[in-house]
């Protein structure tokens, strides 16, 4: 290894960043794993419905949802450097119940999670191999995925999920230029890029900003800090730019898709109705642009989801053996024996995420099941940012990693907004 990129260490042995950015951009991974992990098929819905009706208009709403998932993100991260506890005992000191709380959530999510996305990816694996049945492929898939996180340790499982964001990336935006090149009127791309609100946009707008990359996985962020071995003041210009990388990938991926929503559908009266709208999107692609362009689409389809199971699985399995070793009150300094990825608790859950989700996908998914499933899902954000808020507003907390204004406002209004969207996910599922 070269002097730039070797890391240097203090007295007690805890490596110092790097200095020059050169060596940094070598550090960076969290982030694009977080990019893989959140990206999902909901992503892809939102934006190729809201352009199908406002072309390249509600880009901004999506601005909005990246900006401020990036403050949640980035305060996450900041927790961990300014304390060095893993996320579930940081929000313990906020309140000795949070872990009680996300342990509840979690497992419920658990439940459904690999049974949906499993299903979807397979949506996107028929269509490419129209012999394949789609509830064998989804349990296939489901299993591949959870085999991934218990085999993998962090630095594999990172170079996997920026693989995943890589071909995600690349096919988003190729398919975007297919679709531009193809366009009768290419002007309508910037024609229609003005912010507005329409009428009757609101819950376009909404599903933009709350949707846009993923929960779970924001709030598993500390633990890949952890594993990447960030421990102080030295990291956090690392931690920030990695954060801001994953949000600026997503941002470009939703723009990628909002420029195939807008050359593909605004304007025909056609839209996109759940992720099987995303699989019957591909045939008139191939129609219109070649068989090429289709199999490129479902090939970028099939990635983003499946990265989301194995991104998720990961996640959710980090945060439910975190939050039984404090429930446990296992000391911090054995924190990696009770949920590092070889350990017992993390392999178990892991296990637990599987097996409920093949089960659910041979019984169905009950409705009371799944109206928890979004209800849960929803307040997961809420009670994040609002705990992250107090925490990092503490006297205790030196300086340098307490909140700015920047950060409070950012934190502030996504308690705001994320509290307003999940009141309305409850009231929308009774």
């Amino acid at each position: 290894m070269s002097d730039d990129l070797r890391v240097p260490q203090t007295a007690s042995g805890t490596p110092l960043a790097p200095r020059s950015w050169r060596a940094r951009l070598a550090y960076l991974g969290p982030g694009l794993v977080l990019a893989a992990a959140g990206i999902g098929a909901a992503d892809m819905v939102t934006a190729l419905s809201g352009a199908s009706a406002y072309g390249m208009g509600l880009l901004w709403a999506a601005l909005i949802g990246v900006v401020v998932k990036f403050a949640i993100t980035e305060a996450v991260g900041r927790l961990h450097l300014a304390t060095g506890l893993t996320p579930m005992s940081g929000l313990r000191t906020a309140s000795r119940w949070l872990p009680w709380v996300f342990l509840v959530f979690l497992l419920v999510i658990g439940l459904v999670y690999g049974a949906a996305l499993g299903s979807v990816a397979a949506l996107a694996v028929s269509a490419l191999f129209p012999a394949l049945p789609v509830t064998a492929m989804s349990i296939v898939l489901t299993l591949v995925a959870g085999a991934m996180v218990v085999v993998g340790r962090y630095r594999l499982f990172e170079r996997v999920m920026t693989g995943f964001t890589i071909v995600m990336f690349a096919g988003a935006v190729a398919t975007a230029a297919v679709v531009i090149g193809h366009m009768d009127d290419p002007g309508r791309l910037v024609s229609t890029l003005r912010p507005a609100l329409p009428e009757g946009s609101i819950m376009t707008v909404l599903a933009l900003i709350g949707g846009i990359g993923g929960s779970a996985g924001i709030a598993a962020y500390g633990y890949w800090v952890k594993e990447k071995g960030w421990r102080d003041s030295s990291w956090l210009p690392i931690m920030r730019a990695d954060s801001g990388l994953s949000f600026a990938v997503v941002f470009l991926f939703v723009c990628a898709m909002t420029v195939l929503g807008t050359g593909m559908l605004y304007g025909t009266g056609e839209s996109i109705a759940g992720s099987s709208g995303l699989a019957a999107l591909a045939d008139p692609m191939g129609d219109l642009l070649g068989s090429v362009t289709r199999i490129l689409f479902l090939i970028t389809f099939f990635f983003v989801v499946f990265s989301s199971i194995v991104g998720g699985f990961n996640a959710l399995s980090y945060l439910m053996a975190d939050c039984v070793r404090v429930i446990r009150a296992i000391p911090e300094e054995d924190a990696d024996r009770h949920m590092a990825t070889t350990s017992r608790p993390f392999r178990a859950f892991v296990g637990y995420c599987v097996l409920t989700s093949v089960v659910v996908v041979f019984t169905g998914r009950p409705v009371t099941l799944v109206m928890l499933y979004a209800i849960f899902g929803a307040l997961i954000l809420p009670v994040l940012s609002g705990a992250l808020l107090w925490l990092l507003n503490r006297r205790s907390v030196e300086p340098v990693y307490r909140n700015g204004i920047l950060s409070n406002i950012g934190l502030a209004g996504a308690f705001v907004l994320f509290g307003i969207l999940g009141v309305a996910q409850i009231l929308e599922s009774f």
